[in-house]
């Protein structure tokens, strides 16, 4: 099979897409004839080796032979011993741990999802990670709960990205009364059309000058401090840290994300950073959604996967208006 791996913490300029032996299915394991992988911005930030806390778990000098992205969708193509409720032929698509440039891939069977109907491979590729961020995020800050009122007024910022505009659609999945996105007036009628009530374009217009006020801020570029926002939220609201574009090389978005934290028992507002898991439930659930037509993802560009270098410089640029895809299939 055909692979698209990296071995050193060079970029675009050092992959390539070599033969690799088709790996064999384990016990509770599936393998996947994948016909798309989505990009997301975890993939930079782990074939760069940036920041470099990352190499701490990925190694300190070369992250060893690695192949490219985490989202895919395909269809099943065979089946390990004790694995029930897939068939082969199955049209799937989910996270791997890694692996998904490739023309197959193994992974576990309880994080294989079924695709949602209706949906091309390439859009349930763009699916996954960040409709799971969104989810679990939104949940972690407390969307649904007694944490904030019935029907929360809420925030989206970077709302034009992977992750914020999954998290605009399921805010109000979720119970969100209000949505008000922020994000660049080049996006502002795509995400207005995602469902916001209102977008607050930042190139025109200061967000904390929108007078408005929030029960819920989530934040996927931390452009905007939480000491500053506090002005736009409820005396009990919530900041919840997705993400951030900055940190510097040593810590990146982590100090964005995990920063507000060592404000937040001083203030009455409260700060969470969002910790995303792999989940075949949780993704079952965005299937769901899909289906009953409350979520879709919004594709920028599908490139061909052998067109992967100039893919991976819009995907770092930071300025993706929803998702990058990779075609592995024709």
């Amino acid at each position: 099979m055909k692979a698209l791996i990296y071995d050193t913490y060079a970029g675009a300029s050092q992959m390539r897409i070599v033969e690799r032996p088709i790996p064999q299915p384990g016990q509770g394991q599936v393998r996947i004839a994948v016909h798309a992988a989505g990009l997301n911005a975890a993939d930079w930030h782990l074939y760069l080796g940036d920041p470099w806390l990352a190499r701490l778990s990925f190694g300190l000098r070369r992250p060893g032979e690695r192949v490219l992205c985490k989202d895919y969708a395909g269809v099943v193509d065979a089946l390990g011993e004790g694995v029930t409720g897939l068939n082969v032929g199955d049209r799937v698509f989910g996270e791997a741990w890694r692996g998904a440039g490739a023309e197959f891939l193994v992974t576990e069977a309880t994080r294989v999802v079924a695709m949602p109907v209706g949906l091309t491979f390439e859009e349930a590729a763009a699916l996954p990670m960040v409709a799971l961020t969104a989810m679990q995020g939104l949940a972690q800050a407390g969307m649904g709960t007694a944490n904030l009122p019935d029907a929360p007024r809420t925030l989206v910022i970077g709302a034009s990205g992977g992750v914020g505009h999954a998290a605009v659609q399921i805010a109000r999945i979720l119970g969100a009364g209000r949505v008000v996105a922020v994000c660049s007036q080049r996006n502002a009628a795509m995400v207005a059309d995602l469902g916001a009530d209102r977008v607050i374009a930042y190139d025109r217009e200061r967000v904390l000058d929108c007078g408005e006020t929030f029960d819920l801020v989530f934040d996927t570029v931390a452009t905007t401090s939480f000491r500053r926002l506090r002005a736009i939220m409820s005396s009990r609201g919530v900041y919840a840290a997705a993400g951030g574009v900055g940190g510097g090389k040593l810590l990146g978005p982590a100090w964005s994300v995990f920063s507000p934290r060592l404000v937040s028992p001083f203030v009455s507002q409260r700060a969470v950073s969002v910790s995303a898991s792999n989940s075949g439930d949780d993704l079952a659930r965005v299937a769901t959604w899909v289906e009953q037509e409350q979520l879709r993802p919004v594709l920028e560009r599908v490139y061909p996967w052998e067109e992967f270098a100039p893919a991976l410089e819009r995907l770092e640029s930071k300025r993706v208006a929803g998702k990058l895809v990779l075609r592995i299939v024709p």
